[in-house]
Order: structure tokens, then C-alpha cells, then sequence
């Protein structure tokens, strides 16, 4: 199980069950970038992503997709890389406040209030 959880080494998880995925099919170790999709391009049937899921929980000690995401919606590397960030790196998922939307919602509701409409 994965004892260190950084979204380098997470990344790296992921690709090598993708990898070891292909070389067993291909016979031969291609290389992975976030960008590629599972099917078009890597050339995975739904079956290869199921096992590579199956791996993935082995190794990650989780399943994204029994909650936080859709399996539908993982068409590329960096879609899985995601899904499993999301699952192991929950605070790092956070969005960051947008500070200028808050004022800018504060500066409108101050205005309605003035002009007696609430």
C-alpha cells in the first residue's frame, strides 16, 4: 500500500499499472503522458481499465469511484491521475477562497441595502 501520498508519487502509481497493463498486452513499455486517452490512444478496452482500477486499490487502498467520481468521466491519464488525488489528497482538492467574488458579492448586497431592496 502506498505510504507516502504526494501527487508526484501518485502519478507514478498510476502510470506504471497503466504501463505494466501494456506490456503485457503489447509486449512493450510505451510511454505515458497525462494527456493520452485510455482508449484512443494507449489503445485500453474497458476490461484493461478494469483491471488497472482492480490494481490501483490494491495499491492505493482506496476506490475514487465508488464516491467522489464517475468512471464515466476518466478518459485520459491525467482523468485517473485526478480521480485518485481526489480520493488520497482530499485537503489539496480545496479550492482557494476568490477573494474578489466575496467583495464584489459584499459590495452588491451593501448596495441593495442601501436602495431598500433585500
Amino acid at each position: 500500500m502506498l505510504t507516502s501520498r504526494t501527487p508526484a508519487k501518485i502519478e507514478s502509481v498510476v502510470h506504471s499499472k497503466i504501463r505494466a497493463v501494456l506490456e503485457d498486452r503489447l509486449g512493450e513499455s510505451p510511454t505515458i503522458r497525462g494527456i493520452d486517452k485510455l482508449n484512443a490512444t494507449l489503445g485500453l478496452s474497458s476490461l484493461d481499465l478494469a483491471v488497472i482500477v482492480a490494481e490501483l486499490e490494491i495499491e492505493l487502498g482506496t476506490d475514487p469511484f465508488a464516491k467522489l467520481v464517475p468512471i464515466t468521466s476518466v478518459r485520459s491519464v491525467a482523468d485517473l491521475v485526478d480521480a485518485y488525488r481526489k480520493a488520497l489528497l482530499p485537503d489539496a482538492n480545496t479550492p482557494e477562497p476568490d477573494n474578489e467574488l466575496a467583495a464584489a458579492m459584499q459590495r452588491a448586497e451593501r448596495r441593495r441595502t442601501r436602495k431598500g431592496r433585500k
